[in-house]
């Protein structure tokens, strides 16, 4: 099951997924609206026995200087970062409970631990994923769930490459000199920025049946950043 809010992109990714001989349902939706939950679910029982696993990966990182962040970009910031999570894994866990088994990985950011002035609505949500993760973990561990938290690094995706040239504009300087800044500020000590398949493999291992005794941990997919700044 993967859902998004742009049609085609998700229509062309469920393709590809069926090419590779496993199922796929895509269902467009909008992840901060209340409702998406039972949307989503409501079509994975149409073709699927049951709930296994679930991945928040929803997420966007607006930059905006602290003081000029309204009450508004704090709800739409926490709606989309936070609250998707809580109301996707409520929906999911009584399946879960039922079941005796289930994975839960929240994907949350190392601005979580790293404070960025410019990124303070993103870093407090993905902050707030990690406690959620390990409130989750506790309450559910005797039920056979397990749930994680992930905290990828600057990762080379199309958002990110948005997000530098949005900083760009506002600053007035090139997109190659924000990178510059961006990697003198939060230092990558393997010298790159992440590749998405790595975090996914980190996110495939936390949600298989092979882990079973790691649960409630925040792990970074980082490069090494928090070790070296934190």
């Amino acid at each position: 099951m993967i859902c998004a809010r742009r049609e085609g992109p998700l229509r062309d990714l469920a393709s590809a997924i069926e090419n590779m001989g496993v199922a796929a349902v895509a269902v467009p939706c909008d992840v901060t609206d209340p409702a998406a939950p039972q949307t989503v679910l409501d079509a994975a029982h149409e073709r699927f026995p049951g709930v296994d696993v679930l991945v928040n990966n929803a997420g966007r990182a607006t930059p905006r200087k602290f003081l000029a962040a309204t009450d508004e970009d704090w709800s739409e910031g926490m709606e989309l970062n936070f609250m998707s999570a809580v109301r996707f894994t409520r929906a999911c866990l009584p399946w879960m409970v039922e079941n005796r088994w289930g994975r839960i990985v929240n994907v949350s950011s190392t601005t979580a631990k790293l404070a960025d002035p410019y990124y303070a609505i993103y870093g407090a949500a993905k902050a707030a994923m990690i406690n959620l993760s390990k409130t989750v973990a506790s309450a559910f561990a005797t039920d056979g769930i397990r749930c994680n938290c992930i905290l990828p690094g600057v990762t080379a995706t199309p958002l990110i490459e948005e997000n530098i040239r949005t900083a760009a504009e506002k600053t007035g300087a090139t997109p190659e000199h924000v990178m510059e800044r961006m990697m003198e500020r939060w230092p990558i000590p393997v010298g790159r920025l992440g590749k998405p398949e790595e975090v996914a493999d980190a996110i495939a291992f936390l949600a298989s049946a092979t882990n079973d005794w790691i649960t409630g941990v925040a792990l970074p997919v980082d490069g090494g950043t928090i070790r070296v700044a934190g």
